[in-house]
């Protein structure tokens, strides 16, 4: 067909950004509007409700009380790093500083919302720079900020993967200004996207963030058409670099204390969770129909997940008008660029797929840490990315008239719309779902086949309705202005109705899962250091929230030595099978949801139904047990396999006659002939806080003894003995230890990150040389055009 005046002409606002800005705002504005009542964003079935808030109400509050960001977390686990375990959260994230104002489920809400605006503000952003137009910018910047595996991280709670997924539009928006745009900013934003990806803190979803900006800077580099020399372009790739280099320096106050940290973690050097756990939570065959079917495997909190995952908290759907905008802009006349965007989305498709294709085993076996990594589908947000990306060359090629075959075009979305809608009227998608059911989840598939149905029919009305919005601007029947914020909108609302359920609101902690009981105020009362034992009175890390420490809670990536002295990670089998231990962490209350006999453990409150609507028994020592205790031998084992069991040995006669150390602990205690009766010295914790505490003597030992403390050692615990420098050990496989000698009286422990240290003023310095990269070039450039 001849090209028309009406598709030649493209719409532009008077003020296209602010304008862009507020559509980008509008579905993530509704979706947010149980926030203006006070709800939370908080789901019952993710990492934010039970686990995520805990960390961060407790971190808000040492904060304002001591003025420090808390380095130790001495409230699960036994104790643990705070910083250096990643999976605390986002704990140096810009946001996070607003949790020290705010109350901590407010800015919890903000952050998800901020970054879905900037997700597709960026997205947009990058397109315009693309050569997009401006309805096609902003309807692929739709297409990825509510594509299904973005705007469904709400559910699991996954603000780290949130994060990370809004930086891939700003890396690549910075590698164009620098590479091809030879723009100096762009260099010190794609630091600076670098560094807010290290400090969110989701190492998995940076790495793959940093191969796809990788292969981008090299088709920016060596893949467009240009008459510049090699060198220059070679040149600015390793300015690049560099750029990226100075990002990994801005997230070193996160990233050192981390790699310190994995020696000593479940992830230590040989982990590996095998090809099979690799692939695990991969995007299976079954799931591929969801591309373009709203919801077509369901999903577990809503009881309908019929695939082959063992369980699913979010989505793949892409949207029928993005993928038919997506092929149309794959005809793209930039075909070098169609091809290395295409094989980018190709390559992380097939990684997402993990297991279904041999593809995976090549990755699993040449690239680095991808065997100590699982859940390959959550690269799927870069496939995403790709699609809107096409999707937003296909607007821009529909409204300059490319190809001349606009109206044909349009005439083929209609009939697959009606074709997609017979199908789904009939159920053939519904019987789809039940013939790749999983047997014992056929049941579940064909109770779904209504949901399918009415979810094709739906994405095939607004497939037409895209098709038919494109026809008559083509024709010269549909406004400019119109085509412009219909299309965005007819796009928005497909990915809307699919996104929206999985924005699920709780109360506000305070009168929801965290509000206080009689139980929580029991323990509160007590004098600490304490721990406390729940059997799944409370969920996960709630007590935590009020500052109650217990023998285990959620966590994920404890110290693993604490794990093997419990009895194996998640196992807890000396833990669970014995009282013996609880004498050594110090366990002084015990809650169970019913009554029994616990030995050497008296019931002292209950039955007490909780904040949380479950019933609590609580059970308290004999005898309280002590926090620090002196032991007046230790003997070294030659292997720490061999601690856990004899410890949870019930021929041991208790914990204060000998402390095990490790084979490498840096002192040689005498050789025992027997066991020596225990030390007349009494420990006894006189300050206990996060991070630091002070352990008196009375009366001093007599003899060289050790000081066994019922919290976890770790490398960056310090000692002194009556002021001067003591050495710290790992004694009885996990915990503090500090040598006295005769005579002595108080030891004083305090946690200091050498590496955090380190890594504030690498970041310091780094920064400041950044800020630098956006403001000194243009004054150097305005003093050359003055000269």
């Amino acid at each position: 067909m001849s090209r028309s005046p009406a598709a030649a002409s493209e719409y532009v606002p008077a003020r296209p950004n602010l304008l862009a800005l507020g559509i980008l705002s509008l579905f993530i504005v509704i979706l947010s509007l149980p926030m203006l009542s006070g709800q939370w964003l908080a789901s019952p079935h993710g990492d934010q409700y039970s686990s995520a808030y805990a960390f961060y109400s407790w971190e808000a509050t040492e904060w304002r009380s001591t003025g420090s960001i808390p380095l130790w977390n001495p409230m699960i686990m036994g104790g643990l790093p705070f910083l250096a375990v990643v999976t605390h959260g986002d704990i140096l994230y810009p946001t996070a500083l607003l949790r020290y104002v705010l109350p901590v489920h407010v800015v919890m809400n903000l952050a998800f919302v901020l970054h879905y605006i900037l997700a597709g503000w960026f997205m947009y952003l990058f397109l315009r720079r693309m050569a997009a137009s401006w309805t096609g910018a902003v309807t692929g910047a739709i297409a990825y900020q509510l594509s299904g595996i973005m705007i469904s991280y709400v559910q699991p709670g996954h603000d780290g993967k949130l994060f990370v997924s809004t930086m891939l539009p700003l890396a690549l928006l910075a590698l164009v200004a620098a590479l091809r745009d030879r723009r100096w900013w762009g260099y010190p934003l794609l630091a600076i996207a670098v560094g807010l990806c290290l400090v969110s803190p989701h190492v998995q979803a940076t790495y793959y963030l940093l191969i796809a900006a990788g292969l981008f800077a090299l088709y920016l580099t060596f893949g467009e058409t240009t008459t510049e020399p090699l060198a220059s372009r070679i040149k600015r790739l390793a300015l690049a670099f560099v750029a990226i280099v100075a990002g990994f320096a801005l997230g070193m106050p996160q990233l050192l204390p981390f790699l310190e940290y994995i020696p000593h973690s479940p992830r230590a050097a040989g982990y590996s969770v095998g090809y099979s756990g690799s692939t695990s939570f991969g995007v299976p065959w079954d799931h591929i129909p969801e591309f373009f079917i709203a919801g077509f495997t369901g999903d577990t909190f809503s009881q309908s997940y019929w695939g082959t995952n063992p369980l699913k908290l979010h989505s793949e759907y892409l949207g029928l008008p993005v993928l038919a905008l997506a092929a149309l802009g794959f005809g793209d006349r930039r075909r070098r660029l169609v091809w290395w965007m295409g094989g980018i989305g190709l390559l992380f498709l097939l990684i997402a797929l993990g297991g279904a294709t041999p593809f995976y085993h090549l990755w699993w076996a040449v690239m680095p840490m991808v065997k100590k990594t699982r859940a390959p589908g959550m690269v799927f947000f870069v496939v995403a990315f790709c699609v809107a990306t096409f999707a937003a060359w296909g607007v821009t090629r529909l409204e300059r008239g490319e190809g001349g075959r606009g109206v044909q075009t349009a005439r083929v979305w209609l009939i697959a719309a009606g074709v997609i809608a017979l199908l789904g009227i009939i159920g053939v998608f519904g019987q789809l779902a039940a013939s790749l059911a999983p047997a014992e989840r056929a049941g579940i598939a064909i109770a779904h086949g209504g949901a399918i149905r009415i979810a094709a029919v739906i994405g095939a009305i607004l497939l037409a309705a895209t098709a038919l919005l494109a026809w008559g601007r083509l024709q010269g029947r549909v406004p400019a202005l119109a085509f412009a914020l219909g299309l965005p909108l007819i796009v928005g609302l497909d990915l809307w109705r699919d996104g929206r359920h999985f924005w699920t609101y709780s109360p506000p902690p305070s009168r929801g899962l965290y509000q206080t009981d009689e139980v929580i105020a029991r323990l509160q009362a007590a004098p600490k250091p304490l721990r406390v034992l729940d059997f799944n009175v409370y969920s996960q890390n709630v007590l935590m929230a009020h500052g109650i420490p217990q023998v285990i809670g959620y966590q994920g990536n404890e110290l693993r030595y604490y794990d093997d002295l419990l009895g194996g990670r998640n196992e807890w089998r000396y833990l669970l099978t014995s009282t013996r231990l609880w004498s050594l962490l110090a366990v002084r209350y015990v809650l169970i949801p019913d009554t029994a006999a616990v030995p050497g453990y008296h019931l002292v409150q209950g039955p007490v139904t909780t904040a949380a609507g479950t019933r609590a028994f609580v059970y308290e020592a004999d005898t309280i047990p002590a926090y620090a205790r002196v032991i007046p031998a230790a003997v070294k084992v030659p292997n720490d396999s061999v601690a856990p069991p004899t410890l949870a040995d019930p021929r041991l006669p208790g914990y204060d006659r000998v402390v095990l150390l490790a084979a490498n602990a840096p002192i040689n205690p005498p050789q025992l002939n027997g066991l020596p009766a225990p030390s007349a010295s009494k420990a006894r914790v006189t300050a206990w806080d996060a991070g630091k505490m002070t352990v008196e003597l009375e009366p001093p030992p007599r003899d060289s003894s050790y000081v066994l403390i019922a919290e976890n050692w770790y490398v960056d615990w310090q000692a002194r003995v009556d002021g001067r420098p003591a050495l710290v050990l790992r004694g009885d496989n996990a915990l503090l230890t500090v040598p006295v000698a005769p005579g002595a009286r108080k030891i004083e422990l305090a946690y200091h990150s050498r590496t955090y240290a380190q890594g504030k003023l690498i970041a310091f310095v780094t920064l400041v040389l950044v800020l630098a990269g956006f403001v000194v070039p243009p004054l150097v450039a305005r003093r050359r055009n003055g000269g």
